[in-house]
Formats: structure tokens, C-alpha cells, sequence
């Protein structure tokens, strides 16, 4: 049984081996944005392999994901499947989220002045 750690919320939880990482997610808490259902349709469900394995990408996931971000780690993690390996993986920050924090840090800077 492996381990696998979502970053940037550091949250790990224990993982038999061919589980989904959204599964995993969904157990520890942690929010992977998906519209999809799990079927690889959306592809909001990326992640970033960070250290460790997972098994081997699925055809589903061959098939949707550029092969260069395959390269790099990244993974869809509705697809993604789980080893007997540690790993961890980082969830990207939304874009709509990174904005709002930055106005709300402006806003903030601004009323200490």
C-alpha cells in the first residue's frame, strides 16, 4: 500500500493500488476540479506528478492528453491509477482563483496605507 500527498495542501492519505487520484482526493478532503463525471471529457482534472509513480496512463487518458505533458508529469486524475509507490502530486491553482487572491492582496496592501 502506497501513500500519496496533495500539494499545496500537504494532505496525504493511504492508497491501495489502482485507485484514481480523484478518488484519492475526494477521501482526503482535497478539491481536484472535474466536470466530467471522471470520463476524461473535460480535462479540468489535471495534476502534476511531482515524485513517485503511478501506473501507466491509461489509452483514455493517451488518447486525450498531448504526449509532451504526458512527458512532464502531468496526468488527468480521473484517470491516473495508483502503485504500491509513494507519490506526491500538485494541484494546479485555478486561474480565476490566482486573480481574485491577487485583487484581494492589492485590496489589502491598499488599506494598510
Amino acid at each position: 500500500m502506497g501513500k500519496v500527498t496533495f500539494l499545496p495542501s500537504g494532505k496525504s492519505v493511504k492508497a491501495r493500488p489502482g485507485q484514481t487520484l480523484v478518488r484519492l482526493a475526494g477521501n482526503a478532503r482535497v478539491v481536484i476540479p472535474q466536470r466530467c463525471g471522471g470520463h476524461a471529457s473535460c480535462l479540468m482534472c489535471r495534476v502534476v506528478v511531482e515524485s513517485g509513480e503511478l501506473a501507466a496512463p491509461t489509452a483514455l487518458e493517451l488518447r486525450k492528453m498531448p504526449e509532451q505533458d504526458l512527458r512532464q508529469g502531468i496526468r488527468l486524475a480521473c484517470q491516473a491509477k495508483t502503485t504500491n509507490s509513494d507519490c506526491t502530486v500538485r494541484i494546479p491553482e485555478s486561474r480565476l482563483k490566482s486573480v481574485v487572491a491577487a485583487a484581494l492582496e492589492r485590496q489589502r496592501m491598499e488599506n494598510e496605507e
